[in-house]
């Protein structure tokens, strides 16, 4: 999960810039389609479980420090990814994404900055079941900072996996 982390906060950098107002998004394999945040960053590279990551708030005294990530995890069950996190995940409720019926926890961890030392990292998590696997949408930022949490609403409001 740190080594993720760390690659994903890289990936950021390299990362190309979302349209400026809010558009519908789809992953090159048109996996699923959701409404993409404006002026975020988006990296949409090839992962083992990832489909996209996006970066943001494109502005203001935090930018880019929260991350949203959509990914696919084949042949697994929301308990199942929740006891994989690490740390002590809250107890799973239920709740909705894009229609469809989901189950959320958070967590908080820690990692390594090589260049601030150990930060640490709040993160939600909205795992979805499908015929196709589990999706999970992942919302994470500075812990103890105060998360934009629109983005990410507007994110499981409109999130749609491909049948």
């Amino acid at each position: 999960m740190k080594r993720l982390l760390l690659i994903a906060l890289a990936a950021a950098a390299c990362s190309r810039p979302a349209p400026d107002a809010p558009a519908d998004y789809r992953p090159d394999d048109e996996s699923f389609s959701a409404t993409l945040p404006g002026g975020w960053k988006v990296d949409d590279s090839p992962a083992e479980t990832r489909k996209a990551s996006f970066f943001g708030p494109p502005a203001g005294p935090a930018a880019f420090s929260e991350m949203i990530r959509v990914s696919l995890h084949p042949g697994t069950t929301p308990e199942a990814y929740r006891a994989s996190r690490q740390g002590l995940p809250s107890p799973l409720k239920e709740t909705e994404a894009g229609g469809a019926k989901a189950w959320e926890f958070l967590s908080d961890a820690e990692f390594r900055d090589p260049h601030a030392g150990v930060k640490k990292l709040s993160s939600r998590f909205v795992a979805i079941p499908t015929p196709k696997g589990l999706y999970v949408l992942e919302h994470s930022w500075p812990a103890g900072a105060s998360a934009g949490r629109e983005a990410f609403e507007e994110l499981l409001r409109t999130f749609k996996p491909k049948p």
